[in-house]
């Protein structure tokens, strides 16, 4: 022991006396000549470069702590910490220790080392790599690249989810934000199957897409619109992409902005990987459809107060040059109506993927009964599945059903009665609504009968009264029985439209089918010259949404823009037959003057 101190003595006596008595030059020229004929090359990674923070630096810290335990050789000191924007532990090198990665089979040399500089009382730090000269290239180009590409991704994935909302104004976000807690995930979202896997694939699409954006020249964004009855898990929906991609949420509060350029200064602030969200966006502020004869109807009778935040101020604010401040963004709006919405807002660039939250399916419900009650498979899904494809259900009233009690036997019992109250229940409304439908048809109907159909009236009174059926059966899709010949003279003409729909399930192709047909059905009955631009344009976007799923529209969608196109002319001619009306009156009236005063 007194040998080896002895020498450790001598080593470091030798090293002072060369630094001492050796100049600078000459020890650097001393080891720029040894360098040249060693094979091995190093390269120093500071802590700080040129005056400000080194992401290589930071990027290392995580990137070496991650692979210390699977590292070739295990440094004996690791430092380990942490903190509450981290959801696991984290590991990095202790000073003067070492580490070797293997990167394409090369064998890369690190070393983390401190130095306390007492004249300046702070403490150097830095890594340094060694590994063959033949490689520099690699190291320089793919190895260094990776490094901060990886360690991005760790700690992006290790991060806390924050929650963000508004304080109203120039006030901005909530300073710190709350660490979203939401279990929510989609393994355990009560989603349709198919529905969900198309969310995740463009979920998965978009984060992989930086390059192909940049390609295209777009803006790293997405835009999603959640639209359906409540209850229908929008909202789930929202933290369950959250959490799969640990994207920060912000919710963002149209009522509490005050101006336009408050607004700016929100959108400003967010971070990168963050999701923007808007819900409801039909009621928060006045930015119904600005053509809707509904809203119309609603400024006639209701004095509101004049919208803070403009529409033309959120459209800029989401597609405009604001919208390049800021990479890996999602826009998410949620309504129950999305007829209520101006087309400008759901165009694609800006709401690019339109995700209809529908009633609960059955395999909406397997996933419930797997959540709940931890089955997949039961005698009584069988029933539950014919009563889910007649009734108007949300996942969030099956879910109440199923909370009741841990019984499978019990819980399933129960939920079917409650599914056959509740469809008993809309047959009865439905059988009203029907009722006092055809009552007033027939009043409304008496001044403009045409006597030669006086004989089938005469038999239709004495005929006993017959409830039309809510709906009715087509092929293998059930759809609103006014609807029914329609779809059967659509399915004579084009065929199966769904055959190649993105989605395999019955109840979904038949509410795209219903919507198609309701399309054609409001053609039908309207005359051209009472359509307006506005219907045409919803209808168009409604068209979109069925071909992005692969319904074959393209038929109608032709249509739609015949129509459109011809509305123009139809009004120049309508304005000049009222011209010409206008004029033959003039004349009219002129010549009946001249005759008056012949006389």
């Amino acid at each position: 022991m007194g040998s080896t101190l002895s020498v450790v003595a001598s080593v470091a006596i030798l090293r002072s006396s060369f630094n001492e008595f050796v100049p600078q030059e000459l020890r650097t020229y001393l080891w720029d000549f040894s360098r040249r004929f060693s094979s091995e090359l190093a390269m120093v990674v500071e802590q700080s470069h040129e005056g400000s923070t080194n992401d290589l630096f930071n990027a290392l810290v995580t990137y070496l702590g991650s692979n210390a335990f699977s590292a070739s050789t295990i440094p004996q000191r690791l430092a380990v910490g942490k903190n509450e924007s981290m959801k696991q532990l984290t590991f990095g090198l202790d000073k003067n220790s070492e580490i070797v990665d293997t990167f394409h089979g090369v064998k890369m040399r690190w070393a983390y080392y401190s130095d306390y500089n007492s004249a300046l009382h702070y403490e150097l730090r830095w890594y340094e790599l060694r590994f063959h000269k033949q490689h520099t290239d690699m190291v320089k180009n793919k190895y260094l690249p990776y490094i901060i590409d990886l360690a991005k991704r760790i700690k992006d994935q290790n991060r806390v989810v924050k929650f963000y909302t508004t304080r109203g104004g120039r006030d901005g976000w909530s300073s710190k934000g709350i660490n979203l807690d939401h279990p929510m995930t989609f393994e355990t979202l009560a989603m349709d199957g198919e529905l969900k896997q198309v969310v995740i694939e463009d979920l998965n699409n978009f984060i992989r897409g930086k390059e192909y954006y940049r390609k295209i020249g777009k803006i790293w964004k997405r835009g999603y619109l959640l639209y359906g009855p409540p209850g229908t898990g929008k909202s789930s929906l929202i933290a369950a992409m959250a959490n799969y991609l640990n994207f920060d949420i912000y919710n963002l509060n149209l009522a509490a902005v005050n101006s336009d350029s408050s607004l700016e200064y929100l959108l400003l602030h967010m971070s990168n990987r963050s999701i923007l969200v808007v819900e409801d966006i039909d009621c928060s502020i006045m930015l119904h459809n600005r053509q809707s004869a509904e809203h119309h109807q609603l400024d006639q009778n209701i004095t509101v107060r004049p919208p803070q935040v403009t529409l033309s101020g959120l459209l800029n604010a989401i597609d405009g040059l604001l919208s390049c401040c800021g990479d890996e963004r999602i826009v998410v709006f949620t309504t129950n109506y999305k007829d209520r919405i101006d087309p400008a807002l759901l165009r694609a660039g800006r709401m690019d993927m339109h995700v209809y939250l529908s009633y609960c399916t059955f395999s909406t419900f397997k996933q419930l009964a797997a959540n709940y009650l931890d089955i997949w498979d039961h005698d009584l899904f069988s029933p539950i599945e014919k009563l889910i494809g007649q009734v108007q259900v949300t996942p969030a009233e099956v879910a109440g059903e199923l909370m009741k009690t841990k019984d499978p036997k019990a819980s399933l019992e129960a939920l079917i009665t409650f599914l056959e109250n509740k469809a008993n229940d809309q047959s009865d409304q439905q059988h009203g609504n029907d009722s006092k439908d055809g009552h007033q048809f027939q009043s409304s109907s008496k001044s403009t009968f045409d006597p030669a159909d006086k004989v089938s009236a005469a038999k239709e009174e004495k005929s006993p009264a017959v409830v039309a059926s809510p709906s009715m059966k087509v092929s293998e899709y059930t759809i609103k029985a006014e609807l029914a010949p329609i779809l059967e003279a659509v399915l004579t003409k084009y065929g199966d439209i769904c055959a190649n729909s993105s989605s395999k399930s019955i109840q979904f192709r038949s509410s795209f089918l219903e919507i198609a047909c309701g399309i054609i059905q409001k053609l039908q009955i309207t005359a051209l010259k009472d359509l307006t631009e506005l219907e045409l344009k919803s209808m168009l976007s409604s068209v979109h949404d069925l071909e992005s799923l692969n319904v074959e529209v393209s038929w109608l969608h032709h249509r739609l823009d015949e129509i459109l196109q011809a509305i123009p002319l139809i009004e120049h001619c309508a304005v000049s037959r009222e011209e010409k009306r206008q004029d033959v009156q003039e004349t009219t009236e002129c010549c009946s003057g001249k005759s008056n005063s012949v006389r």
